[in-house]
């Protein structure tokens, strides 16, 4: 329903549709995905701790590998027939494929199952893509961080709800949940966002004058590099996290306590969210990502450490707390540095650099986790918060740098 030309468009209105609607979008995922490794085991007979772990290193980094080579495709194509039909398509597609894993026979099914959601997917960016579309510039940080949070509380939902769903019901279940809160999530934008946008060109037009060839960023792209190191940093130990919780409580209550653990993660990466972006618009992004990188590696040693539960909740909620902190400032940072008409394309390439950090992030822990256990992967996740921080500040020099450059030519 997009608003006609002329029509005000309340951006506070399209802010809170949209919030919801991701919030329901991420719990939808957060219903079964997370529980992709028991469902190995217990579903597709991967009961080797070696071969799980490196088929989940797969899986997870099957969905990134599709979100990198597509994210720009779909930036592109938001620019000519709008935001928000993106952001319907990402819902409505992923409601259809994810219930779908439930008939997959073996677990490389289940991977190229995960490689097509990725595909279609990515609501993420298309709510952020449709909010920064029509957002007031000095807003942006609070419009950012809003997502942020509604990604957090999503999340939190998913694994606390999820879990009793698989527990109590099956895995059958929690994958119809699933795909019943993304079609929700669907509906919510179809019926309740707005957008200003008027159709110029179409599709064919816009790709009988197109060239392979890199777009014209300039300093932006010293942004997208550090979005990808960024993102293959704060997702390192993410798809292990069930393994770890596993490895300290035991199989019995594995799935009860990993929806703790990761509903704790996601109360952190709410107030996170909120507060991070305030203080992006007061600061500057570059600054809280740093220290935000530093904390969140010094939060990561007690947790690779754990022993017991109680101590493993903790240190990951500090850790996700700081390490949530990160990408809205990014996106902030990024929308910021985009023309209004090619906020789209910006926030394309971003999620697909993101994504790529993803992918390789996935690949590479799976083969540590295969080579040296599950806990070696929370501590090399601890080491790479640690060098990820000198590597924000050089970039954001060096951006300024590029930046006064421009300008004075």
């Amino acid at each position: 329903m997009t608003s006609r030309a002329g029509q005000p468009l309340d951006w506070r209105r399209n802010l809170l549709f949209v919030a919801v609607a991701q919030f329901f979008s991420i719990a939808g995922f957060g219903f079964s995905l997370p529980f992709i490794p028991f469902y190995i085991r217990d579903h597709l007979q991967i009961t080797s701790e070696a071969e799980r772990s490196l088929w989940v290193g797969i899986f997870a980094a099957s969905g990134h590998l599709a979100l990198f080579l597509f994210a720009p495709f779909w930036g592109f194509v938001a620019d000519i027939y709008g935001r928000r039909t993106m952001l319907l398509r990402a819902n409505f597609c992923s409601a259809i494929l994810l219930p779908l894993a439930i008939l997959m026979p073996n677990v490389l099914w289940l991977v190229i199952l995960r490689f097509l959601i990725g595909i279609f997917a990515g609501t993420v960016t298309a709510s952020q893509t449709l909010v920064a579309s029509n957002t007031p510039s000095d807003k942006m940080g609070f419009a950012m961080g809003t997502i942020s949070s509604a990604v957090g509380s999503g999340h939190l939902a998913g694994f606390m709800f999820g879990a009793l769903v698989v527990d109590h019901f099956g895995y059958a279940v929690g994958f119809a949940a699933s795909g019943a809160m993304l079609a929700l999530a669907g509906f919510l934008v179809l019926f309740g966002s707005r957008e200003h946008f008027v159709r110029t060109t179409s599709l064919r037009q816009s790709t009988q004058g197109l060239h392979l060839a890199l777009p014209r960023f300039g300093g932006v792209w010293l942004l997208l590099g550090l979005m990808s190191v960024t993102a293959f940093v704060s997702a390192f130990e993410r798809p292990f996290v069930p393994q770890m919780t596993e490895l300290i409580v035991g199989q019995g209550s594995a799935k009860v306590w990993t929806s703790i653990v990761l509903g704790g993660s996601a109360i952190a990466g709410i107030v996170a969210g909120a507060l991070m972006g305030r203080l992006a618009d007061r600061t500057s992004p570059a600054r809280v990502g740093m220290w935000s990188s530093v904390l969140a590696g010094a939060a990561a040693i007690p947790l690779a450490l754990s022993r017991g539960i109680g101590m493993m909740i903790g240190a990951r909620m500090l850790m996700a707390f700081f390490a949530a902190g990160l990408d809205p400032v990014f996106q902030i940072w990024l929308a910021r540095s985009a023309p209004p008409d090619k906020r789209a394309l910006f926030l394309g390439w971003g999620t697909s650099f993101r994504a790529l950090g993803w992918f390789i992030c996935a690949a590479t822990a799976g083969g540590v986790a295969m080579l040296g256990g599950v806990r070696m992967v929370f501590m090399v996740t601890a080491g790479l918060f640690f060098l990820l921080a000198p590597f924000i500040l050089a970039t954001s020099r060096r951006l300024t740098a590029v930046s006064a450059a421009a300008r004075g030519a």
